[in-house]
């Protein structure tokens, strides 16, 4: 799935996080305003860790991951967190339960090799969206995400969440002298900001290195300060997350 953000944490002080989401998708041109958002970022971070995603690829011009501490650390600190099992949970609200199966469909436990007993079908006990596959485990099967009672712990969780306007937004000068290189720009109005909508803005971004795409400053105070365990100020990861819930 193509990432459509790269989130960087500038500072964790207390129940508070500060950062950065830079825009690299021009499908979606705009920092999601809900607090759903924010909450899926920390669960996004979590899930990285807990699988041993997250480290550093030390790629500073093209945005790359960045953690100080290497995968197998970042797997002991989601592991140690006081509110991993509520994590596990959020998560599952986002994108579904995964629920392993035998390649005719019958239930598993979670060593992938033992049927369960007694023997029943996933699709006769779940509710299934149609996602499956091989995670080299078992074959598996996801049930649906819940928007709303995502939406519920959101609401509960984040208590404040702020966005910057945009930075390093390209002028619609620089747009026009893109597009139209041989013809003179003629103002019919003041030159500003350009629509980030405007697909001829991402042809003019293309070239650009990762510190001069597109941002918004995020702040982010949470209920509980367990919320924030797994996060650090430096980190850096890009994410297919839009606070959507599959």
């Amino acid at each position: 799935m193509t990432s459509i953000f790269t989130v960087s944490v500038e500072s964790v002080e207390g129940s508070t996080l500060r950062g950065r989401v830079h825009i690299i998708n021009p499908d979606v041109p705009s920092v999601p305003e809900e607090t759903v958002f924010p909450l899926s970022l920390l669960v996004d971070a979590w899930w990285h860790l807990d699988h041993g995603f997250l480290h550093n690829e030390d790629d500073e011009e093209r945005g790359g991951d960045r953690y100080p501490l290497s995968g197998e650390e970042g797997k002991d600190i989601a592991a140690g967190m006081r509110l991993r099992g509520e994590f596990a949970k959020l998560y599952e609200l986002i994108l579904g339960t995964h629920i392993r199966v035998t390649e005719d469909g019958y239930l598993l436990a979670e060593d992938g090799n033992t049927v369960l007993e007694p023997r029943r079908k996933a699709k006769d006990v779940y509710q299934l969206d149609g996602g499956s596959g091989y995670d080299g485990i078992s074959n598996y099967v996801t049930t649906s995400g819940d928007a709303e009672e995502f939406s519920q712990r959101a609401a509960e969780i984040i208590t404040s969440y702020d966005i910057s306007p945009y930075r390093n937004v390209p002028l619609l000068s620089e747009v026009a002298a893109l597009e139209h290189p041989n013809e003179p720009w003629e103002l019919e109005g003041p030159d500003g900001p350009a629509d980030l909508d405007d697909y001829g803005v991402w042809n003019l971004l293309r070239d650009r290195s990762f510190a001069k795409l597109p941002y918004a400053e995020i702040a982010m105070t949470v209920s509980d300060a367990g919320y924030l365990e797994h996060m650090v100020a430096g980190m850096r990861w890009a994410t297919t997350m839009t606070g959507h819930v599959c």
